[in-house]
């Protein structure tokens, strides 16, 4: 038979192992299981950097838009150029050839 000692120290090492493996799966739900998980971190970083660069991309096209629109509203030449280019518009009076690749 084992003393009171004795399974008062079982006792003791078993809390001590229990304390530990409830922090073990406290730190493992925070780090990889928790809605602010590590992993959600990095993922979500991951796409912040995606969306930064995506939005750059936007601003950019967005200022050469707003060139053109500038430039169409006062430059009658980039006008005309637009819709000789686009729209294979002439002038009247202007005779149009077309060639041929071989």
């Amino acid at each position: 038979m084992k003393t009171a000692k004795e399974i008062r120290e079982y006792i003791i090492k078993a809390g001590k192992i229990a304390s530990v493996l409830i922090c073990v799966y406290f730190v493992l739900n925070i780090l990889f299981f928790h809605t602010y998980s590590l992993f959600e971190f990095f993922s979500t970083s991951e796409k912040l950097k995606k969306i930064s660069q995506s939005n750059e991309n936007l601003i950019a096209q967005n200022k050469i838009l707003e060139t053109e629109i500038e430039r169409l509203k006062d430059d009658p030449l980039f006008i005309e150029r637009i819709a000789r280019h686009n729209y294979t518009m002439v002038r009247e009076g202007e005779t149009v050839y077309i060639f041929r690749r071989n």
